[in-house]
């Protein structure tokens, strides 16, 4: 367990400090970069990795500086760690988050 505390908090550094930052020029590269160790860490995590890895999800989600697809794994991925059983979300959801990290060379370990 605390393997998985200190993993999540590196992985969601970054990711808070970024949607922080208020950057303009958010690149689907760096959210998928970012936004998928922290999603897989918090998937396994507790209650409380989940609110810290939302709160920087939504940052970027509501920045206003993602393109489509991206826009889309943002607010998937936020679902996934507001829904009651994250480890058995819907599967349209789960789907997006998987594939949308895969392609971007991150395959998640904890959603599968």
């Amino acid at each position: 367990m605390r393997r998985a505390i200190v993993a999540t908090v590196l992985a969601t550094t970054p990711l808070l400090g970024l949607a922080a930052c208020g950057q303009t020029d958010v690149q689907a590269a760096d959210l998928y970069k970012i936004g998928c160790p922290a999603v897989d860490a918090a998937a396994k995590g507790g209650t409380a990795v989940n609110k810290v890895t939302v709160a920087g999800l939504k940052k970027l989600s509501q920045s206003g500086q993602l393109d489509p697809e991206p826009q889309r794994w943002v607010d998937a991925a936020i679902s996934l760690l507001e829904s009651d059983d994250p480890k058995n979300p819907p599967g349209d959801a789960k789907q997006l988050i998987i594939d949308g990290c895969a392609k971007n060379g991150y395959p998640l370990k904890n959603l599968t």
